[in-house]
């Protein structure tokens, strides 16, 4: 059976009211009247020790001054009373009234007898003191026809004078029915506002929910436009899962709109290749398939058109792999100088044989951390470019400097006809073409590729360049 998040949250807003509810219940009648009990004893024996203190501390001589500090020592609702160690009383301070059933116990036999109603040493304060002498203390309750109930603490100190402190019990009973009739409507004033608690709070946390159900809904359909407001109402995990919807959204998107652009852009790249090597492929099956001669230079067109291919669908792909979240760095420590100098042996041959010259200018040491086949990746593509832009006669520089900050700049100069302020804006974006090269080959990823990799590892880079004083492409590690 299906249960909604409003049910679940009014049966867990209810629960927790009731569970309170009986633990209150719980302490009230079960509770309520030992630990009352208890804590009037501690109260009485607390009094009793400082009484026995301020004995001790005068040397076990009784005074007015320290009757007074007695009293001011103990609570005005307490009886107490000093005796001897022969049992006859000395003082007595009685905080509890006619009620106490310590020193009022026996009756006055007439309305003017009031000297019996507190008398010192009643036989009860007698048969209480002999108990004390026997067995050096005592914890009693007294309990009248009337059911009340006197609690009563006392010992024998030092100085041989016996102490002995009481106070009455205030009925638990009547203190227990009270609160629990106010309980009753408590519990039902409780019921009340867990219902309209609940149903406000399903509200406040379902509404994001529902409008996140909304919008995944509108994904589904295609509509990758929507976005979801956040607001500071939600600056809690609720908005930060909206910032994650709008996040998967936008990723969303911008692959969906990878996939447009790379069709439409690699479409035409594609389609010429493809149709020369159908057109060789048909003429060599129609027409020079015996001649030799004829026969391999289309076969050698149709491989070349066929690694142009190859080369199209690997730089697309190595494009999407280093545009994913997950993707992982091969980082080690190299010598970048040694890369820089292989390179640049690499491409002297062609910079030759093209009318141009490449060199290296910088240290021959310079040890740096990174993913070493990546940063060849960035080099390549930078000479390449260089070496095609570069003017007839004129050199291309790979240089390598050690910054102040202890960081290394690495940058590839040419001296061609230069970019325009309007093209460097976009220079690093995929498929983006400067106008002067328009209509060329490729994929428009190389330097789409190259962001990719310097912005995985964490350099910054980018282009200096003016038209007609060349360009340097750079990056620091």
């Amino acid at each position: 059976m299906k249960v909604s998040i409003r049910s679940k949250l009014t049966i867990l807003i209810l629960g927790v009211c009731l569970a309170i509810i009986l633990v209150i219940w719980f302490n009230i009648a079960v509770l309520f009247k030992p630990m009352y009990y208890a804590m009037t004893e501690r109260q009485l024996t607390d009094t009793l020790d400082r009484i026995a203190g301020i004995i001790e501390d005068n040397g076990g001589v009784l005074t007015g001054d320290v009757y007074r500090e007695i009293r001011e020592a103990s609570a005005s609702n307490m009886c107490i009373e000093i005796s001897r160690a022969d049992g006859k009383g000395v003082w007595l301070s009685e905080g509890i009234g006619d009620s106490c059933q310590i020193h009022c116990y026996e009756l006055a036999t007439s309305k003017d007898d009031h000297g019996r109603r507190r008398n010192l040493d009643s036989r009860v304060a007698m048969g209480l003191r002999e108990d004390i002498a026997e067995n050096g203390g005592i914890s009693t309750t007294l309990t009248d026809v009337h059911d009340n109930r006197q609690l009563v603490v006392g010992s024998r100190e030092a100085s041989g004078y016996v102490v002995i402190v009481s106070t009455n019990l205030v009925q638990a009973a009547p203190t227990i029915d009270i609160v629990t009739s106010q309980l009753q409507s408590s519990t039902f004033i409780a019921v009340v506002l867990a219902l309209m608690i609940s149903a406000i709070l399903s509200n406040w946390f379902i509404g994001p929910i529902m409008t996140l159900s909304s919008a995944t809904k509108e994904v589904a359909k295609g509509n990758y436009k929507l976005n979801i407001p956040v607001s500071d109402e939600y600056n809690d995990e609720f908005g930060q899962l909206a910032h994650d919807f709008n996040r998967m959204v936008d990723q969303i998107e911008d692959s969906q709109q990878l996939q447009r652009e790379l069709v439409a852009s690699i479409s035409h790249d594609l389609r010429t290749p493809l149709t020369i090597i159908k057109g060789y492929a048909e003429s060599i099956r129609d027409i020079t398939g015996d001649n030799k001669e004829i026969r391999d230079r289309q076969l050698n067109t149709i491989m070349d058109e066929a690694d142009r291919l190859t080369g199209m669908v690997n730089t697309v792909m190595e494009y999407s792999k280093l545009n994913r979240d997950n993707y992982k760095l091969n980082i080690v420590q190299y010598n970048i100088a040694d890369m820089c100098n292989d390179i640049v042996d690499f491409y002297a041959g062609r910079a030759r044989e093209e009318g141009r010259s490449i060199t290296y200018e910088g240290p021959d040491e310079v040890y740096v951390m990174a993913d070493a086949s990546l940063i060849e990746r960035v080099l390549h593509n930078f000479v390449s470019n260089a070496l095609q832009h570069t003017d007839l006669g004129t050199e291309v520089k790979v240089r390598v400097q050690v910054l102040d900050s202890a960081k290394v700049k690495v940058s590839v100069a040419d001296r061609g006809e230069g970019i325009s302020e309007e093209d460097q804006k976009h220079i690093f974006d995929k498929y983006y073409r400067a106008r002067k090269d328009s209509g060329k080959q490729g994929t428009g990823l190389g330097l789409a590729i190259v962001k990719a990799i310097l912005e995985n590892h964490g350099f910054s880079y980018g282009v200096d360049s003016a038209p007609g004083e060349g360009s340097e492409f750079w990056f620091i590690m």
